[in-house]
């Protein structure tokens, strides 16, 4: 089996310790601070956040994932869920779904883990006083439980009409429980801090700030070793460390490059840097079609400035140089450009440079386009 994960919530032998970081967000939910939780795509936050709360003794996580959602029902049925999963009880969904009867909601089972599934009717969710009723609930069950509350891609309620409404709602609700600790993970800095930054929002300054950092390179290049060793390959700390650069130090982008090195080796072997090229054609095959639909929507200049970008100095992208190698006269056209990419989520700005959202993306781009 193979040794490396991503993609998914880790924990066990398959998290790499963060323990300062564990350590700091414990102390918050002991203290019941809010937290707004915040670092780039894949970074580890969730498996982060969910460690440091699994080691309190006495505590609970009640999680809920916001993932994409679009509508009132959304937001509710995904509060309900999580409520549901911290207790999946048949008893205990049952009296959840008897106290928001009006809501109408209907009970399904998830086809990976069995787990229980809740969702409300739309009409009945746009109702007034709705979300209220989700957010009380929610909040005896957390005191009741002695959970923390973790609202996971918390930036995605921007994406629900009147959005800001709904904000002052849930910060409403969630300022008269002191004593729950709730944590908002989120993956784009500028919703995030459009959220709890902004003096217009009613979440501005709510929130303790937590950033999550990139591990620190010393202590997972000793669990990438120990890892592969797990899977009957070796690796030197070195090569290691040339891995976790690559990958611009991202946890879940380097565990994906681990697990196709591992993939595309023979066991006992060592894993060297002309070991690099295969893995990397082992994740093409698997994410070509999602690089050509992305490139396939941009214009031939948009295209041209991602060439630029996956090419050269980053931190120069309005210089001569790069204007000419990417054929365009004027700087005007590379910013417009830029936006667009960043719109896309295909680039974002990073220690005033531009990083590709996925690295292997730009490896992509660089062998293939």
């Amino acid at each position: 089996m193979n040794p490396f994960k991503y993609g998914c919530v880790v924990d066990g032998d398959n998290f790499c310790a963060r323990a300062e970081a564990e350590r700091q967000l414990r102390r918050f939910a002991e203290s019941g601070q809010n937290v707004v939780v915040q670092g780039a795509r894949r970074m580890g936050k969730s498996s982060l956040v969910r460690k440091a709360i699994s080691d309190m003794r006495g505590e609970s996580m009640l999680y809920i994932d916001l993932y994409y959602i679009g509508t009132m029902a959304d937001l509710c049925g995904r509060v309900m869920a999580g409520i549901a999963r911290m207790n999946d009880k048949m008893s205990f969904v049952r009296k959840v779904m008897n106290l928001v009867s009006h809501l109408r909601p209907t009970l399904s089972f998830s086809t990976t883990d069995g787990s229980p599934i809740l969702s409300v009717d739309a009409r009945a969710a746009d109702a007034p006083g709705s979300l209220q009723t989700v957010m009380e609930m929610l909040a005896k069950v957390a005191a009741d439980g002695k959970a923390c509350i973790v609202f996971d891609e918390f930036q995605d309620i921007l994406r629900l009409p009147d959005a800001n409404r709904i904000l002052a709602e849930m910060r409403g609700s969630i300022q008269l429980q002191p004593d729950v600790p709730y944590f908002f993970l989120g993956s784009m800095r500028h919703d995030m801090m459009s959220i709890f930054s902004s003096p217009k929002s009613p979440f501005f300054k709510s929130a303790a700030a937590f950033e999550v950092d990139a591990i620190r390179q010393t202590d997972f290049a000793a669990f990438i070793v120990r890892r592969f060793s797990y899977g009957h390959r070796k690796i030197s700390r070195g090569m290691a460390s040339r891995i976790i650069e690559f990958a611009d130090s991202v946890s879940g982008d380097v565990q994906e490059l681990c697990a196709a090195l591992w993939e595309t080796t023979e066991t006992d072997a060592t894993i060297t840097e002309s070991d690099i090229p295969d893995a990397l054609e082992h994740i093409f095959a698997r994410e070509r079609k999602g690089f050509e639909k992305s490139i396939m929507r941009l214009t031939p200049t948009q295209v041209a400035v991602l060439k630029g970008l996956a090419a050269a100095d980053t931190a120069k992208i309005y210089s001569s140089q790069f204007l000419e190698s990417v054929r365009i006269a004027s700087t005007g056209t590379v910013k417009k450009a830029v936006k667009r990419l960043e719109a896309d989520e295909l680039v974002y700005e990073w220690q005033r440079s531009w990083r590709f959202v996925d690295p292997f993306f730009r490896e992509w781009v660089r062998r293939k386009i």
